[in-house]
């Protein structure tokens, strides 16, 4: 299932990595051959940084993809399939709440979703953006 998750995001990651270089402004990566011969020190002292912005968005929106919209993978690799099987909390709502008759445990455990991922990019914007500048 992660194969199947990771390999579904790597075109819209990639998509993005690629915008994002392309807009990387050519005076600055002239001045970066100038100022470093080194092919890594110039991709780890200049490309990064302005990359950070787009690798900050991308983080928060694959840990969403990951807590959420992989349930259509989970539910076709795992229907009517025997019980004690890797599912995240979103197909396990789904599971109690429609399949098991447990709306209230199931409406219980999405509030406590909402709350993790409220909490989770609360944390990222407040400890990551400081790292971050945009130019």
């Amino acid at each position: 299932m992660v194969t199947v998750a990771v390999w579904k995001q790597i075109p819209y990651n990639f998509i993005f990595f690629l915008s994002g270089l392309q807009s990387v402004p050519v005076s600055v990566r002239e001045a970066a051959v100038i100022d470093c011969r080194n092919g890594w020190r110039r991709f780890r002292t200049v490309t990064l940084p302005l990359l950070a912005p787009t690798a900050f968005f991308l983080l928060i929106i694959n840990i969403t993809y990951a807590l959420f919209d992989t349930f259509g993978i989970i539910d076709v690799m795992l229907k009517d399939k025997p019980a004690n099987n890797p599912v995240t909390l979103v197909y396990k709502v789904y599971n109690d709440g429609f399949r098991g008759n447990d709306i209230g445990g199931s409406s219980a455990q999405s509030v406590i979703l909402m709350a993790v991922v409220f909490a989770l990019t609360l944390v990222q914007f407040r400890f990551l953006e400081k790292r971050i500048h945009y130019s």
